[in-house]
């Protein structure tokens, strides 16, 4: 009697020897691909039988995240760590990418309101018109009037002219930004400041780095309707083009095999050719 397993590997070899002379054209069509994807969309049995198996799934791997409390630096290898810090040190900015971040409203308003206080926190510290007051010839009564006007009339002008000049001059501020962001002088600074928020998101720990409950119920929920609705603008025109570059190609140039992995499908597969075995052998087969 043979060995199951020595079975299942020359299987599993044979049919590795077989798909490597094919080619993905051979194997399925594009008509046959979006078949599959449309059926799967509108096959409602399918998606209600899932929908409780994915939320499961979901809140056991976030309950495990949310229970360790261990940094991510000390799961990984010293190794790992190093080519981590190292890849985000050297992942530089992409220039466009930077300046459609920076140029937007959002951001532009947020530098005009900082640079705002900056200026009012200024006027208040250097107490601009106090020494003024207190070279003209006034005491008492006279002097706290004047110290009134100028923090009930002056104070309000001027901050309705710096948000005058500020709403033009953010933009103006916002482009200074970018250059100094993209400054080939500045970029030795960046990498540092890469890696050092990569050394302090890898030294948090993992249950520190899980958003609130919130949170990842609204991004359990949106990836699920994605996963329904998921659909290219035009799939067809995707498949084509898919076909077109790798349709021709065979599959074994894509093909990376591993003798430890198949030893252990094989060992899987061995168990259930030997169960199949087994019931053929009960019922007289």
């Amino acid at each position: 009697m043979s060995d199951p397993t020595d079975a299942a590997r020359k299987f599993l070899e044979d049919v590795q020897a077989w798909l490597s002379e094919k080619k993905l054209a051979d194997l399925i069509s594009k008509g046959e691909v979006l078949a599959v994807l449309e059926a799967l969309r509108k096959d409602d049995a399918f998606w209600t039988e899932m929908q409780p198996k994915y939320e499961q799934a979901w809140a056991r791997g976030e309950a495990r995240l949310r229970a360790e409390k261990r940094p991510l630096k000390e799961m990984l290898s010293d190794e790992a760590v190093q080519k981590l810090l190292d890849g985000a040190e050297a992942m530089e900015p992409d220039p466009e990418a930077v300046r459609a971040f920076l140029r937007s409203p959002a951001v532009e308003t947020a530098l005009g309101q900082t640079i705002y206080d900056g200026i009012f926190e200024f006027m208040k510290k250097a107490d601009l018109f106090g020494p003024l007051l207190n070279k003209l010839p006034v005491i008492g009564p006279i002097r706290k009037k004047l110290m009134s006007i100028v923090a009930e009339e002056v104070e309000p002008r001027l901050e309705g002219q710096v948000k005058t000049f500020l709403g033009g001059f953010s933009g103006k501020a916002v482009e200074k930004l970018i250059q100094r962001v993209l400054a080939p002088e500045h970029r030795e600074g960046f990498r540092a400041a890469r890696r050092r928020l990569a050394e302090h998101f890898l030294g948090r720990p993992i249950a520190s780095l899980v958003p609130d409950e919130a949170t990842t119920a609204r991004w359990r929920t949106q990836l699920w309707e994605s996963l329904r609705k998921a659909s290219f603008k035009d799939e067809g025109a995707l498949l084509d083009q898919l076909f077109a570059d790798h349709g021709d190609i065979v599959l074994g140039k894509w093909a990376v095999r591993s003798r430890p992995a198949t030893d252990v499908v094989a060992r899987s597969l061995g168990q259930f050719l030997e169960t199949k075995r087994d019931w053929k052998l009960e019922r007289g087969s």
